[in-house]
């Protein structure tokens, strides 16, 4: 039965996806574009293949992408009294009412988006799309989230389960962060009978942070792979 869930939510992600490509995609003509392989690309060409780049994958439209992802998981149940769509609205909405920054808020909306693609390292899904725009703080709590939830439900799952992994972390800096992430708003957001807010509150969240310059955070500079993509940032869809 799990095995039919994600195919039939990979299916709408894809329909989704050729949805937004239809609309939004469009072959540049042999006379923009002449090169094969990008060493042969001059800077002309360059310079018309990013503005289309800048067309089709604008933060605008890469919010809409990341929206459509939590979208298509309406209806979606893995085992709770409410789908993950509505986990993730009321997550978010617990996290706001409890005066979460922006950011953060828009963490908790996202932060199971990719539970059914990979299920154990789901946080590692939403944490790789955000990275660019958010704190470290929030990365490391979506990229560990799931280690944490398991505090939680690891009494009802059993001898299968460590509830204490989360301790090889006690160390870390984010590490009441993340605790105060999962008892606060995750763990607690699977209750039919909240009053969640609607998707539509959110989403000029979600548009405002993924309108950040990327790797503009001096946090994120901290890591060498960071620095790395800072550097090649005029490869890529100016922020808008």
């Amino acid at each position: 039965m799990f095995a039919r869930a994600v195919a039939a939510f990979s299916h709408r992600v894809l329909q989704t996806s050729r949805r937004k490509s239809l609309s939004t995609h469009q072959y540049l003509s042999a006379a923009a574009i002449q090169y094969r392989s990008l060493k042969e690309a001059t800077p002309e060409e360059w310079k018309v293949g990013i503005q289309q780049f800048n067309k089709v994958a604008s933060s605008s439209q890469q919010a809409i992408r990341m929206l459509d992802m939590l979208r298509v998981q309406k209806g979606t149940n893995i085992g709770a009294l409410v789908d993950l769509y509505e986990h993730g609205l009321q997550t978010a909405t617990r996290a706001y009412r409890d005066g979460a920054n922006e950011e953060t808020i828009v963490v908790a909306l996202l932060h199971d988006v990719g539970e059914l693609i990979t299920p154990i390292s789901h946080g590692e899904i939403a944490g790789s799309i955000l990275r660019p725009y958010i704190s470290q703080q929030n990365y490391w709590i979506l990229m560990h989230h799931e280690i944490f939830q398991a505090y939680y439900y690891g009494d009802a799952a059993g001898a299968t389960v460590d509830k204490n992994a989360r301790d090889d972390f006690k160390d870390h800096e984010f590490y009441e962060e993340c605790i105060k992430f999962c008892e606060k708003w995750d763990q607690a957001a699977f209750d039919p009978e909240y009053d969640t807010l609607p998707l539509e509150f959110f989403e000029p969240m979600v548009h405002r942070v993924l309108a950040r310059r990327p790797y503009t955070d001096p946090e994120l500079l901290n890591d060498p792979i960071n620095v790395a993509k800072s550097k090649i940032a005029g490869g890529y869809p100016e922020a808008n």
